[in-house]
């Protein structure tokens, strides 16, 4: 909206002074629209949009040049120069940042087209104040409002990370590792899920997790849980049927562990 703002301020400098006779905007100007948005498709589509908000930003910069320039008495065919050559790359920004949007919204179809449409209404919405702006005929004034909608499309920008660059594939990869290795089950719950898949009950985990801990003597490990060796003896006998193994080493190997 704010760049929507911006460019309808330049658009009123250019249409006033066409109003007045001052320039007359005829065909060959409209060349530099063609122009300019071949331009900022290719430069837009480098490096995976790169450079996008910095072109955008010196876009927003030469615009706001214009605007104060022509108010302080410059050609008038400037700001209708710059007006041309500032529409093909304000029109490219809003279709393919709309574009980027569309595979997030519910109906990406309908968002894909949008750009254009957003950039006429916030062009319509805002165009009421720019006017006024331009028509008060206070200089002073207008290159202060130019000015600060030049400042607030820069925040606007870094907020929304136009100033970003895109990561590398070695960045890529490690973000990608990096999630899966917080998307991945942890240990315990590991262990809860073979627990759960075979059946266990609470004495046979406690069983299965002191005799896959260590090799200390069953012995020792019934004596820890306060049962008598017969009893840990039935119990991992219980646990190899019901896992389907048949040793200490081969429980140990399929029980998750640290």
């Amino acid at each position: 909206m704010i760049l929507a703002c911006l460019f309808s301020t330049l658009d009123n400098v250019v249409t006033l002074s066409n109003a007045h006779g001052t320039i007359a905007v005829q065909t060959w100007p409209r060349l530099f629209l063609a122009a300019s948005g071949l331009a900022a498709g290719l430069i837009f589509d480098l490096a995976e949009r790169r450079y996008m908000g910095l072109v955008m930003l010196g876009i927003a910069v030469l615009s706001t040049i214009s605007i104060l320039a022509v108010e302080a008495g410059a050609d008038p065919n400037l700001g209708l120069v710059v007006f041309y050559l500032s529409s093909g790359f304000f029109v490219t920004f809003f279709t393919a940042t709309f574009t980027q949007l569309a595979p997030r919204m519910h109906v990406p179809a309908f968002w894909a087209g949008m750009g254009r449409a957003a950039n006429n209404v916030c062009a319509f919405t805002t165009s009421g104040v720019s006017l006024a702006l331009v028509t008060s005929d206070n200089v002073a004034l207008i290159m202060i409002g130019a000015l600060v909608l030049l400042v607030a499309a820069c925040a606007a920008f870094v907020a929304a990370g136009l100033f970003r660059l895109p990561q590398t594939e070695q960045e890529r990869e490690r973000e990608q590792l990096a999630e899966e290795a917080l998307a991945a089950p942890t240990i315990e719950e590991q262990r809860q899920a073979f627990i759960a898949n075979h059946a266990l009950t609470p004495r046979e985990v406690d069983v299965l997790i002191a005799v896959t801990q260590d090799e200390r003597p069953l012995k020792q490990v019934a004596e820890e849980l306060g049962i008598s060796m017969r009893m840990v003896q039935r119990h991992l006998s219980s646990i190899y049927q019901k896992t389907d193994t048949q040793t200490r080493a081969g429980l140990t190997k399929i029980f998750p562990s640290a």
